[in-house]
């Protein structure tokens, strides 16, 4: 069997120098890199033992995503998709197991088992929280045990560090771009408040029922820029979907417009927005001559369509997530990183008719 000692001699550099190829340290050029792993090919050397050198350190070699609800509506999620993207594109973490771990809502059904995800298990190394709750046991129990963590968007405790943007100035940015053209007739479909929340039509006051941060920080800031432009509360609907995937917002969208009418559809992430495109085109309606529709994302879909969108950067939230949790492993700490939001403008807003 061939070591990493015998590539080491047959390549003239020492086994230290091999050991920092494998790993992607700087300590070695590119080019050295390059002819460190011709030899090893030549040999038919594929690698260090991933599963040894964990044990050695104490790890299990596996980092778990934690997210809210189920994994088939995780997957389906365009913005969660592209931050697992984020996070796997980290070169440190191009041989360690990503799990994707579903952890249900903050409340557990009466009779139902306790939640027991494997990073309560002990088989992760650390955690990436993505959208939980302050009050989910399971952040608890993260918290409460020490294991590495980082949170995306939320969950927001006392020395959790978390990558976000700023939901509430966002969301206000969005909102202000149909406002500055003229609507005043306002329908906004929201994803779901949480994990037990029902769809539907829901008051405005009801989203400080919304269990996720980010999801109410958007909904203030949509109130706060109508409220600052005059647009009365009666010219405001608010429509909650079932989840975000394309069925859920086709049924919120159809309500929205047959019951409302709206003249500028806002959404809290872009399936939802091209879901009502989809909609409106059913229904013959204009875009945007007779309704505006704007997302949030600028997820790959948006593009396609000429959705004009609030774009956040999902990949880099997830490979500055990434590279947080690798700090926080190694035993160094890192505290919180805010990134930037811009606005695109494509084919589907123009001027109230």
């Amino acid at each position: 069997m061939v070591t990493m000692k015998d590539v080491a001699k047959a390549a003239g550099v020492s086994q230290a120098s091999v050991s920092y190829a494998y790993s992607g340290s700087p300590r070695v050029s590119a080019p050295q890199r390059d002819q460190i792993f011709a030899v090893a090919a030549s040999l038919g050397y594929t690698g260090p033992n991933i599963a040894g050198s964990s044990l050695r350190l104490g790890r299990i070699g596996t980092v778990g995503v934690l997210v809210p609800d189920s994994l088939s509506r995780a997957v389906e999620d365009p913005s969660t998709m592209l931050l697992m993207k984020g996070i796997a594109e980290v070169g440190e973490l191009a041989d360690v197991a990503l799990t994707l771990l579903p952890v249900g809502g903050p409340k557990q059904a009466e009779g139902q088992p306790p939640i027991k995800p494997a990073v309560l298990r002990g088989l992760v190394d650390g955690v990436v929280l993505h959208c939980l709750p302050n009050d989910h046991p399971v952040v608890d129990a993260v918290v409460a045990r020490g294991i590495p963590a980082v949170a995306i968007d939320s969950p927001r405790l006392p020395n959790l560090p978390y990558v976000t943007i700023d939901h509430r100035a966002a969301a206000i940015e969005q909102m202000n771009h149909v406002l500055q053209l003229g609507h005043n007739r306002i329908g906004i479909i929201s994803d779901r408040f949480g994990p037990g929340a029902a769809p539907g039509f829901r008051e405005l006051a009801a989203i400080t029922a919304a269990t996720e941060t980010y999801l109410r920080e958007r909904l203030t800031g949509y109130m706060q820029a109508c409220a600052a432009t005059g647009i009365p509360d009666s010219q405001i609907v608010l429509i909650e979907a079932a989840g975000i995937d394309m069925a859920s917002g086709i049924e919120a969208a159809g309500r929205l417009i047959d019951e409302f009418r709206p003249t500028a559809i806002v959404t809290t992430s872009d399936v939802h927005a091209v879901a009502a495109l989809k909609v409106l085109a059913r229904k013959a309606i204009s875009v945007p001559e007779s309704v505006s529709v704007i997302g949030f994302d600028d997820a790959p879909l948006a593009d396609l369509v000429g959705l004009t969108t609030l774009r956040q950067p999902l990949e880099d939230k997830g490979k500055t997530a990434a590279t947080i949790l690798l700090d926080l492993i190694a035993g160094r700490k890192r505290r919180r990183s805010i990134k930037h939001t811009q606005l695109i403008v494509r084919s589907t807003t123009g001027p109230a008719g």
